[in-house]
């Protein structure tokens, strides 16, 4: 044991854990984190899953440390994103090895380099831990999810993407996520994180003696004053969340058919017969204003099937009905311009706005890499997709929607400039029909679930295979169609034009984060 008053004592270099226990801890970490997610979860485990992580980070040396930070993120992925060596295989017909070596890439390249910059701050910051060192760390964890969510995701996510943000893990409970229409999901997972961090504090002060116990217990305390604020918010906001205005109402269509992860000429115009008839059922039920479809239901060029646009009107003029939904569209039949677009068709089948998808899906939706063997994919009758240009909602008779095609909803930048040009709602349609495993659409939901609260906006999220579903601005599911079914479902939005707190300052919280994470590092580094 070292003398009294020397440096160890004094909470400065803590004990070094075995090596092989840090790596348990690590791995029990992310197994752990990755159970707060869609499936199973278990949201409560979200405040205690990193608390082994941090404990493991601050007791081994610097080089252990980034290696266990390096591990983490692939470690939580195989879990929280298992169903991305699937895709991989679907879409480029690749073997299962090299399916999930390209998975892996992916899991390292977009979450490693960030958890191991978290790493470094983290360690600098805790040199000389005080009773702030908890929100030091969380402002520190936020600052690598802003990172590995916005960070060159523009139109690539090349080297980030925001898939389970320790945020989302807590998207069921109401009164906390209420802070998202302040500062995003961030401000959720800096709650959680702080948590997370006091609790490494009293247990690395009870076993490392990093500091003394009573401290580690203020600091703990301290930690747990952003969740109680959050939920004091969330309380006092859905107090005076009540509308009087009567909703407009809307029916999502949602077919459940298979197309596969290509384009094949046997799919062309199938599938219609199935959602004219839901639609059908739904007007003949509720009469709604808008029947939304989803991503790509459209399995034709509107332009070049006048026949299959009069089957839509007739479908429409039962009811006098409006139908958004998506399909491939070809500027004046272009050979090699198609965009993945979304439509607004009249009751009599003519079409009155389009928008096109404007962030893509490097690999999927286009190919970045065309030289690239394993990156070259097949994309058939529609080949790959060009970008769109505007972000103008369309008109539809439940006012200017905001559209945001599949991957595009999770990106809440995305969902800010929508509303931010003029949108009242928000509409996701979505293709979730490729990737048969379950959390991956349920996960997706999840996070699409935060812009409603973000923006203060209902959400209406139209899916090929579910779930579809109508979020309110407080995100609560007023109605929902269950993930692999078949079915409608009618509900009422009411379009609304205030902008949140966070549609005015977007990431300025987030960012402040960045700003406290640099500061606390380079103290660190001084001493």
């Amino acid at each position: 044991m070292s003398p009294p008053g020397t440096r160890r004592e004094a909470g400065v270099v803590p004990e070094r854990m075995a090596p092989w226990l840090a790596l348990v801890a690590t791995a029990l970490s992310a197994t752990v984190y990755a159970q707060a997610f869609a499936p199973p979860r278990l949201a409560p485990l979200a405040w205690v899953a990193l608390v082994p992580f941090l404990v493991a980070l601050r007791r081994s040396s610097t080089g252990m440390a980034l290696g266990l930070a390096f591990l983490w993120a692939p470690a939580a992925s195989i879990f929280v994103a298992r169903a991305l060596p699937e895709a991989v295989s679907g879409y480029f017909l690749q073997s299962p090895l090299v399916s999930w070596g390209m998975a892996l890439f992916v899991w390292t390249f977009t979450g490693s380099l960030y958890y191991m910059a978290f790493a470094v701050v983290y360690r600098l910051a805790g040199r000389r831990p005080g009773v702030l060192l908890p929100l030091i760390a969380a402002a520190g964890w936020v600052a690598l999810e802003l990172g590995r969510g916005r960070l060159l995701t523009g139109t690539s996510f090349f080297v980030g993407n925001p898939w389970a943000l320790i945020g989302h893990s807590q998207v069921e409970w109401i009164e906390l996520i209420q802070v998202a229409s302040l500062a995003g999901v961030y401000g959720v997972g800096f709650a959680v994180v702080a948590v997370n961090a006091g609790l490494a504090e009293v247990w690395l002060a009870w076993r490392a003696r990093t500091q003394p116990l009573p401290r580690a217990g203020v600091a703990a305390l301290l930690a747990c004053v952003p969740a109680a604020a959050a939920l004091a918010y969330g309380a006092s906001v859905l107090r005076s969340a009540h509308e009087d205005e009567e909703p407009i109402r809307v029916a999502i269509v949602q077919g459940n058919l298979d197309l596969g992860s290509r384009w094949r000429s046997e799919f062309y115009g199938r599938n219609l017969d199935t959602y004219l008839d839901l639609s059908l059922q739904a007007i003949d039920r509720e009469r709604p204003s808008v029947v939304f479809w989803p991503e790509l239901a459209l399995t034709f060029h509107l332009a070049d099937e006048p026949l299959f646009r009069q089957a839509i009107a007739r479908v429409l003029a039962a009811g006098d009905a409006q139908l958004v939904a998506g399909g491939p569209y070809a500027e004046d039949g272009a050979e090699d311009d198609f965009r993945n677009s979304v439509f607004v068709l009249s009751a009599e089948g003519e079409v009155q706005a389009r928008y096109d998808k404007q962030y893509l899906v490097p690999f999927a939706e286009f190919a970045p890499l065309p030289r690239f063997e394993l990156g070259r994919r097949d994309f058939g009758a529609v080949r790959a997709f060009g970008r769109g240009a505007s972000a103008a909602p369309l008109p539809t008779r439940a006012g200017p929607a905001g559209i945001m095609i599949c991957n595009e909803a999770m990106l809440p930048e995305v969902a800010a400039e929508r509303v931010r040009a003029g949108a009242h709602y928000l509409v996701n349609p979505s293709n979730d029909s490729w990737i048969a495993a379950h959390g991956f659409a349920e996960g997706m939901f999840d996070m699409v679930s935060f812009r409603a609260v973000e923006q203060r906006r209902y959400l209406v999220r139209a899916s090929t295979a579910g779930p579809s579903a109508v979020v309110d601005p407080w995100g609560r599911v007023r109605a929902r169609i269950e993930q692999g079914t078949r079915g409608l479902v009618l509900a009422g939005v009411r379009p609304r034009q205030e902008l949140s707190p966070y549609s005015r300052s977007g990431d300025a919280f987030a960012l402040g984060c960045v700003g406290v994470a640099i500061v606390a590092a380079l103290r660190g580094a001084r001493r």
